[in-house]
């Protein structure tokens, strides 16, 4: 502990201090136009600029240019986040390539960027994760169309390709209300057909409690949903009836195949990672947005007891 007597701390200052604490989870320095966005305060520019030099001044957190950093975060973490930067920017076009791609199949109504590439970040370890909204009662079919066509992506190209959360357009609503899935949702990229990006956004309007201060992606490269021939042909092959069953065979399918997998998982893990529903797929197999809420939580307590605050 650096000090004895206890640091008292603004509400303001508590947000400030918990968003540095959240990107640090990722070693992810944030500017001060980023800590602004990220704060969970409704506060105008010069009030924040003023808590944070408080912060700064007690030396509860540092500066190295733009960038406001935890003292264990060194001008390293800046290099790479700025070449994660430049990595984000130089394979953006790839990005909406796909997009488009994905949006060609039958039954996708709309795609977003997600993961890491959505904040604007991606390496050479990366990914490129998509957010897809499919018509009602068609998720699984799609969902089975589009995992059978990264099997049969060449091993170089599967990255760009990560089809991991699907929901339905007749149920916009994201359960999952914590930090994570709030920054997820303020940092969506649409890539194709903007009206229901923002009609998700409207649905889960409580994100916005965390995120006052960031402002809604904009509609530059988002293109209409496609409407091709083969497309068109396909969905109207499975309408009525008969596509209600293929889609409710394959959720029923996939679902005890993962079940199967994991039969240890409790059913909450499971909800948690593999949420399987008809208007809802989820596959998180390593339990990321549970470690990365865990891992917040410990850097919240570690940092408490360093400094003698308290952030909750």
């Amino acid at each position: 502990m650096i000090g004895t007597s206890r640091i008292s701390l603004t509400k303001d200052q508590i947000e400030i201090l918990k968003a540095v604490l959240y990107f640090d989870v990722f070693k992810y320095p944030l500017s001060r136009k980023e800590l602004f966005e990220n704060s969970a305060i409704s506060i105008n520019e010069e009030k924040f600029e003023k808590e944070l030099h408080s912060l700064l001044r007690e030396s509860l957190l540092k500066e190295d240019g733009d960038f406001i950093l935890t003292s264990e975060r060194t001008r390293q973490d800046i290099d790479k986040r700025l070449k994660g930067n430049e990595g984000a920017q130089a394979v953006m076009d790839k990005a909406h390539f796909y997009s488009k791609k994905i949006a060609s199949f039958p039954f996708v109504e709309s795609v977003c960027l997600s993961g890491s590439l959505s904040k604007n970040y991606y390496d050479e370890n990366g990914d490129i994760d998509f957010f897809i909204i499919t018509k009602p009662k068609r998720l699984w079919i799609c969902r089975t169309l589009l995992i059978a066509r990264y099997k049969l992506l060449p091993k170089e190209k599967k990255k760009y390709w990560c089809t991991n959360y699907f929901i339905s357009s007749e149920n916009l609503t994201i359960p999952d209300v914590n930090v994570f899935t709030g920054t997820e949702l303020a940092y969506l990229l649409p890539t194709v057909n903007y009206g229901i990006y923002k009609n998700i956004l409207a649905k889960n309007a409580w994100y916005k409690k965390r995120f006052p201060n960031k402002e809604e992606a904009n509609a530059n490269k988002c293109i209409e949903t496609p409407r091709t021939f083969l497309k068109a042909l396909s969905e109207g092959a499975l309408k009525g009836s008969f596509g209600n069953w293929v889609d409710a065979l394959l959720l029923n399918y996939t679902l005890k195949r993962w079940r199967k997998k994991y039969p240890n998982m409790s059913d909450q893990d499971f909800d948690l990672q593999f949420r399987s529903r008809k208007d809802v797929c989820k596959r998180h197999t390593h339990g990321f947005q549970n470690k990365v809420l865990v891992q917040w939580a410990q850097k919240k307590q570690e940092f408490e007891q360093r400094f003698n605050v308290r952030l909750d």
